[in-house]
């Protein structure tokens, strides 16, 4: 990929109302976000080693997102205590590693820091989106093979 498909790239992505753009060959992996993260994301249940360049925004200020103690994104859910997992991309989600397999997690199972928790299928990509804090899971706020936004509240950790 050369620097003029490059350019082209993030000003489509600029230009269009996506969060997030992933584009893999065999020989260029790129991740393309309005919003820098604060940690590379996670691809096949693992931590890119490689940072993320920045990419231009639209006048505005670059927040950080990754999985975290963020407060959640909809005003439609009441703020509770507890560490709630959010969405680090637009994508499907999966509570379970497979439609015969159980859950990753249900409502009052302990999880550690790590444990898998759900998958997020964006762009043919399966991602392991794993907890960040260790505790009792106290609420599951999306549902099976539902779509969910960047930053949405998944669950909540107490």
């Amino acid at each position: 990929m050369n620097q003029e498909q490059l350019l082209s790239l993030i000003d489509k992505l600029d230009q269009s109302s996506l969060a997030f753009l992933n584009y893999e060959t065999d020989d260029v992996k790129l991740v393309l976000s309005k919003e820098m993260p604060k940690e590379a994301p996670v691809f096949y249940g693992h931590q890119e080693e490689s940072k993320l360049a920045p990419t231009p925004t639209v006048e505005q200020e670059t927040v950080p997102t990754q999985i975290d103690e963020a407060k959640p994104v909809t005003n439609d859910i009441d703020v509770e205590e507890g560490v709630f997992i959010t969405s680090p991309m637009v994508g499907v989600v999966y509570l379970q590693p497979n439609p015969d397999s159980e859950a990753f997690v249900k409502v009052g199972d302990t999880v550690s820091e790590g444990d898998t928790v759900v998958i997020i299928e964006a762009m043919k990509l399966m991602n392991e989106i794993q907890a960040n804090h260790s505790g009792t899971v106290v609420e599951i706020l999306v549902e099976n093979e539902t779509v969910v936004e960047f930053g949405q509240p998944i669950m909540r950790i107490n």
